[in-house]
């Protein structure tokens, strides 16, 4: 993949991911379904269920750089996740006053340093390869000559083609459609870009698309589960996020026994039907594990 081919998929990323970045804005994180591994997942359910009845609310009023105000519970310091805190005893809800708001913070945050980042690229670009706007100073002119510039003057200015500084929408997508046409090389008011562009385009447009895809969890990754192999012990992999569809592998390949076919030199468990079935096995081998354990500390309650 070239630099111009990588540039301006990071820019359809950011262009095609914005909208569902932005509804993240009052929501709650997405989350993987179903979990790689169920039996961590309730616990940690549990764990966060006990949390909330563990403490007694004790809530402050925090200025966050924008100027926004928001609460957070001085125990657990969960803002914006769409935990229901009681509202305070002093405040009832009909009274005017600072109020929680539904904004998360982090991925506000992220939209704002990559929305800055692409408008001021823009800006810059612009500033060096996009010439002066077509100017009349006799705007009434009956001059057929003066007539022409008036009206080359007056389309000039629609252009959308042209980067407008301080004129609105100034966003992250319209600044990743310019960039991603002067990727492209599409016609317009400015000269070609030049290689150096090129590199700090590529550069602030790879940044801005990992950001938003590891914001969203579209990354794809690589993750080794917490429980090996039933049939070999060996370790097992979770790759997911991205595009592409869920699948587990056994790094040991032909040496492990499980009945899915070997790719690339590992054991690889793609279909729903195997992962029901690698799911099965992980939890009949922790079964065996407990009854196993259970065995031997009664074998030792003997001896002792």
């Amino acid at each position: 993949m070239t630099t111009t081919d990588n540039t301006i998929r990071a820019l359809t990323t950011v262009i095609t991911q914005w909208p569902t970045l932005r509804d993240l804005l009052d929501t709650r994180s997405p989350t993987t379904w179903p979990p790689a591994d169920p039996a961590a997942y309730t616990a940690a359910l549990d764990e966060l269920d006990a949390d909330e009845v563990a403490h007694a609310q004790q809530l402050i009023t925090i200025r966050h750089e924008s100027g926004q105000l928001y609460y957070a519970c001085v125990h657990c310091d969960r803002v914006g996740e769409g935990h229901a805190h009681p509202i305070r005893e002093d405040r009832d809800t009909e009274q005017i006053g600072e109020r929680p708001v539904p904004l998360r913070l982090h991925i506000l945050d992220t939209t704002r340093a990559v929305e800055t980042a692409l408008l001021q690229l823009a800006d810059d670009i612009a500033s060096e390869i996009q010439r002066a706007a077509i100017t009349s100073s006799r705007p009434s002119s009956l001059d057929p000559i003066q007539f022409d510039i008036e009206r080359l003057a007056a389309r000039d200015a629609l252009d959308p083609a042209r980067w407008r500084y301080n004129r609105s929408p100034r966003t992250a997508t319209t600044a990743a459609q310019w960039l991603r046409s002067r990727a492209h090389g599409e016609a317009g008011p400015c000269t070609p870009l030049t290689d150096d562009h090129r590199q700090l385009l590529n550069h602030v447009a790879t940044e801005a698309a990992r950001r938003v895809e590891q914001l969203l969890g579209a990354e794809r990754r690589h993750d080794v589960m917490p429980r090996p192999c039933p049939w070999c012990t060996g370790p097992l992999t979770l790759h997911h996020g991205g595009d592409e569809p869920e699948f587990v592998t056994c790094d040991n390949g032909h040496h492990c026994t499980a009945p899915v076919r070997v790719v690339d030199g590992r054991r690889i468990w793609s279909t729903p039907a195997e992962l029901v079935q690698l799911y099965a096995a992980l939890e009949a081998s922790e079964r065996r594990a407990r009854r196993a354990a259970a065995k031997k500390r009664q074998r030792d309650a003997v001896r002792t």
